[in-house]
């Protein structure tokens, strides 16, 4: 492993194909030697600082997710009263969790 890691948000409301990405950007992560997490409920977790909303992702979880609808990860529609002290949440609780690369989705 590089140590460097890789996290998933999905944003909006739920659309066809967002497991998808998420299995094929895991895939293609892990493949290339990076730690994997899928945050659990959205730009809301990210927002309100829950490291706890972040889950590790292996080719095992989410292999077969294509078939499925919706999103493994849970999705939220949030938007910030005073985004700009939010936004800092955010980037301090990716920073905390040592997460390198951020992969949006929705």
């Amino acid at each position: 492993m590089s140590g460097k890691k890789l996290a998933l948000v999905v944003g909006g409301g739920p659309a066809p194909g967002i497991n998808g990405v998420i299995s094929s950007a895991t895939i293609e992560a892990l493949n290339h030697g990076l730690e994997v997490y899928g945050i659990i409920g959205g730009f809301k977790s990210l927002f309100e600082g829950k490291k706890d909303s972040f889950i590790p992702l292996t080719i095992e979880d989410v292999s077969r997710i294509h078939t499925q609808g919706g999103s493994i990860l849970k999705t939220s529609r949030d938007r910030p009263e005073n985004v700009q002290e939010r936004f800092k949440t955010l980037i301090s609780t990716l920073y905390e969790f040592g997460i390198s690369y951020l992969i949006t989705i929705g």
